[in-house]
């Protein structure tokens, strides 16, 4: 139900009026409201009887409610307008009973409207107080101050004060002292596209005054929002070096002579590090070479395929024994070694392995196990049954060294069985 009346009333303009109304030299208890009630599609709601409750907070629009009233029976005009003087409703909570008892001073106010159309009170929103409400806490300004020291009525001179100011006290000489730290209130400013704002002030456009560098392909540096200003050519400034190896000659384009490093090169001592030295490259193998130094293969293509054609007899029952792959057919990166059936990872990576094994020859209960330097990394099949046929993949990461090798354990047989071993780096 309250769903529906908030579809239909959900509107609400709200014009809170700066005036307040002044009799004789008291500052009056109340502030002017005014606002139109209209339905979801601004129709103007006239001649409705409606419930209005005000709440002052304290501190943030979440903070404490300091005074409540409510204006029941609230008819609206043919225009659906209705006024209101917050301070003159029924009190209804907050922790105090009285407008005039708030603490202005203090803390920035909020006011929070709810208004009840048919069924139950709809929250229409919350808005900071400004400067007008604040008029209540002036009225202190009319109460008389202390009486001053008389001055000599023969001397005027004698009547002159001095005023001082310290950023928060204002004080008069021979007389009395009045903190006014309370009323430097702070200011919010916003920036918002190019307009600045100061909160309770006026606006400063800011259009053509926020620029930026821009650095075109020609190397030309330009300024944005002024098409006056001065385009700097910064092409002079993209300079390369260059090396003559028969010479010896060392070159920057657009610069001034070129300098000679002959007198580095060979230079007669017995230190070898500061010599000039060749790179070069073995697109065939991969090896890129530094003269007098050492050689790095380049290449990241790591594969290997081998092959355990014939089964091995005669083995003992129940032990493990390595399952090596003799028959090699590719071994890219040398990283297979045929003689012990394992793979050495020549780069740091991430590898596949593919594993083929089958149980020929009789005997049950075998084991074949993938190990990782030497310790048990997966175990791939175990309890093989004769003439069983596995395939097993298998991804791991591996660092420069590490070592992969397969072993089988015969069980209740003496043969190892036949199969092949295919690994390679995918990353």
């Amino acid at each position: 139900m309250a769903l529906k009346v908030f579809k239909r009333y959900y509107v609400l303009l709200i014009l809170l009026l700066s005036g307040t109304i002044s009799y004789g030299q008291n500052v009056p208890l109340g502030i002017f409201y005014q606002a139109v009630a209209r339905d979801n599609v601004g129709k103007e709601l006239a001649n409705k009887k409606i419930d209005v409750k005000f709440s002052i907070i304290s501190g943030n629009p979440l903070g404490t409610i300091v005074y409540q009233e409510l204006y029941s029976d609230v008819t609206t005009s043919k225009y659906g307008v209705f006024s209101l003087i917050i301070g003159k409703g029924t009190p209804t909570g907050g922790l105090y009973g009285d407008l005039s008892q708030i603490q202005w001073n203090t803390a920035f106010h909020y006011l929070k409207v709810e208004v009840k159309f048919d069924n139950d009170f709809i929250d229409m929103g919350t808005m900071q107080f400004l400067a007008v409400p604040y008029a209540l806490y002036a009225q202190k300004s009319l109460e008389p101050g202390p009486q001053g020291p008389k001055g000599d009525p023969g001397d005027p001179a004698s009547d002159n004060q001095t005023l001082s100011f310290d950023g928060n006290n204002l004080s008069i000489a021979n007389g009395n002292t009045v903190n006014l730290s309370s009323l430097n209130v702070p200011h919010q400013l916003t920036l918002i596209g190019d307009t600045l704002s100061i909160l309770g002030g006026n606006k400063v456009g800011l259009t053509n005054q926020i620029q930026d560098l821009q650095l075109d392909v020609n190397n030309k540096l330009k300024i944005t929002k002024n098409a006056s200003a001065t385009v700097i050519d910064l092409s002079k400034f993209n300079q390369s070096l260059s090396f003559n190896p028969s010479d010896n000659k060392l070159t920057i384009s657009g610069g001034t002579l070129p300098v000679d490093l002959s007198s580095l090169k060979n230079d007669a001592d017995s230190d070898p590090t500061n010599e000039l030295q060749t790179l070069s490259y073995n697109k065939n193998t991969g090896d890129l070479t530094i003269s007098s130094k050492n050689t790095v293969n380049l290449e990241n293509s790591v594969g290997f395929k081998a092959k355990k054609s014939i089964s091995q007899t005669g083995l003992t029952i129940g032990s493990t024994y390595p399952f090596i792959n003799q028959d090699v057919e590719f071994n890219d990166g040398a990283g297979y070694d045929s003689g012990t059936g394992s793979f050495t990872a020549p780069i740091a990576g991430i590898y596949t392995f593919c594993i083929y094994y089958k149980a020929d020859g009789s005997g049950s209960s075998r084991e074949l196990s993938l190990l990782k330097n030497g310790t048990v990394y997966e175990i791939l099949g175990s309890d093989i049954v004769t003439n069983t046929e596995l395939t097993k993949w298998v991804t791991m990461k591996l660092d420069q060294g590490n070592v992969v090798s397969l072993t089988i354990n015969t069980g209740m047989s003496t043969y190892s069985g036949t199969g092949s071993f295919i690994g390679y780096k995918v990353n």
